[in-house]
């Protein structure tokens, strides 16, 4: 019996290993968090410390919990036209040239969370006390800042880095890790591409990914330098060194449902959703409202970054328009983000300035999801099997829509699309009544639901397996060390096609050799007799 127990008490102290783990979150947007801020909760159930340098934090945490406050930086991604100097206008479509240009200057955002006082004061901290991190998870877009800054807190050989990404698809450290992202059949974020491409689409995909990648990647390493060179003397610029191949693991918030399935290696872990919780119950009045509509709802929200209020006025009329016209049995719930009713709203429209989305989206009322095309929006409207009309404006929202038009789970509705009344009405009935859509969202949903459970206890493992090893260089492949020329077999090609045409070579001229030959020796002949 005490051998029993003895055991049982060994393997709880080995599965609640305690282990210091240092998250760098710099995007100041709510959804880029929202996976961070549940594996961040997770790790702290399971015993572990957790220091967290973010713009949001986990409310009812304290034990194990340091948060570093950059909610400041807020501003740096709320920009709006005319009202603050700064950061990035996301109230506007963007192309994906403008957005990506535009995009280079989130390089600046770690630049100004590093030197803002919440994080000096916890740089001292972890100096003073000597702190030494076991694991360093790190947001994936980030990884020239983070691991530099990782790298000088912890020592000049660090500690293990995972990446975590809340896109698609994770670019650039997927390539480092050696899953060689096959351009011709991964599509472009920023295109509304799908996994099946025409030839002129491929070409573009190569040439719009190669561009921006290498383009970004050179400017925040650039930053990067700049920034630890001016604060930590030149010499810190050699923190920055192969950071881009130090990651032992990346994983992504996401898995194929959502994009497209391709080749991953063992060390690229594609976790799936991992806000998704059950819905908690609604308020009062939004509970009656839903309940109240006869034959459905139609749930309408630009996102946590787009917003309703900065629609043009004349799409805003329209919309108001379209809404009023639906048949009498439907209502509208229209995430508005200012005190009081929309000017001109009619009686079956409902505004908030806050509406808690899942618990919306979980209600059997609603038919039809009208978004923006945000990630974690498509995968709560997947789970919980709600139609979905995407309006892209920027970014990864066009190959989301995509994907939702593709899967036949949703339609597309251009931003300057949303002025014309009979486009916007024609798009709206056609999700509302083709019982398609929703036939093919609820098969979606049960595929989710088969993956959804485990994401957020597989993040936990990994983090777990990376800290407990010391890294995973048991999970690299071969291919994070080849060039994109070795990893196509281009170098096996062009030594075929060397040998190849110097054997074409060698015999048309042993061939002329003998015709040359054959002639003289018949001309010879010819003259004798």
């Amino acid at each position: 019996m005490f051998a029993i127990s003895t055991l049982v008490l060994l393997l709880c102290g080995y599965a609640t290993e305690g282990y210091k783990i240092l998250i760098f979150f710099p995007t100041p947007s709510f959804s880029h968090q929202q996976p961070a801020m549940v594996l961040t909760e997770a790790l702290i159930k399971r015993g572990h410390e957790l220091f967290v340098v973010s713009p949001n934090v986990v409310p009812g945490l304290e034990n194990n919990y340091t948060f570093v406050n950059l909610s400041d930086s807020y501003w740096l991604l709320q920009r709006e036209e005319g009202k603050n100097e700064g950061g990035i206008n996301l109230q506007k479509q963007w192309d994906k040239w403008e957005f990506w240009k535009e995009a280079q200057s989130f390089a600046n955002i770690p630049v100004h969370q590093f030197k803002m006082k919440e994080f000096l004061d916890f740089q001292r901290r972890v100096k003073d006390e000597n702190i030494k991190f076991d694991v360093i998870i790190t947001e994936a877009f980030f990884m020239p800042f983070t691991c530099a800054m990782s790298r000088y807190l912890n020592g000049e050989n660090g500690k293990p880095i995972i990446t975590m990404s809340t896109l698609s698809i994770d670019y650039l450290n997927e390539n480092f890790l050696g899953s060689t992202v096959h351009l011709s059949y991964v599509p472009s974020i920023m295109d509304p591409y799908t996994d099946r491409m025409t030839l002129w689409q491929k070409i573009d995909n190569w040439y719009s990914i190669y561009v921006m990648l290498s383009t970004y990647k050179t400017n925040a390493e650039q930053r990067a330098r700049e920034f630890f060179s001016e604060n930590y003397g030149p010499a810190a610029t050699a923190l920055i060194d192969g950071c881009w191949s130090n990651a032992s693991l990346a994983m992504l918030s996401t898995n194929m449902l959502y994009y497209y399935p391709r080749q991953l290696a063992p060390n690229v872990i594609e976790l799936g959703p991992m806000h998704i919780r059950n819905p908690e119950k609604l308020p009062q009045n939004l509970q009656e409202w839903l309940d109240g509509a006869a034959d459905g709802v139609i749930y309408f929200s630009l996102g946590s970054n787009m917003k309703s209020k900065s629609l043009p006025l004349d799409v805003r009329s329209n919309l108001l328009r379209v809404f009023k016209d639906l048949p009498s049995g439907y209502r509208v719930l229209w995430k508005w983000e200012l005190d009081g009713k929309i000017p001109g709203q009619s009686d079956n429209i409902l505004a908030q300035k806050w509406l808690p989305q899942q618990s919306v989206l979980a209600h059997p009322k609603v038919k039809v999801f009208v978004t923006q095309g945000g990630l974690q929006s498509f995968q709560e409207a997947v789970h919980y099997g709600v139609p979905t009309v995407g309006v892209p404006y920027f970014a990864d929202q066009e190959s989301i829509v995509a994907k939702m038009v593709d899967a036949g789970i949703g339609a597309r509705l251009r931003p300057q699309e949303l002025g014309s009344f009979e486009k916007v009405k024609s798009v709206f009935e056609e999700v509302l009544f083709t019982k398609s859509y929703a036939a093919n969202m609820t098969r979606h949903s049960l595929i989710s639901r088969d993956f959804t459970p485990h994401s957020v206890e597989r993040g936990v493992f990994w983090v777990e397996h990376v800290a407990r090893h010391g890294g995973a260089a048991h999970l690299r492949p071969s291919t994070a060390d080849a060039t994109v020329f070795e990893y196509l077999c281009l170098d096996i090609l062009s030594v075929i096609l060397a040998v190849g045409l110097v054997v074409a070579v060698v015999g048309i001229s042993v061939l002329r050799r003998l015709v040359s030959a054959i002639a003289q020796s018949s001309s010879t002949k010819i003259k004798k007799s």
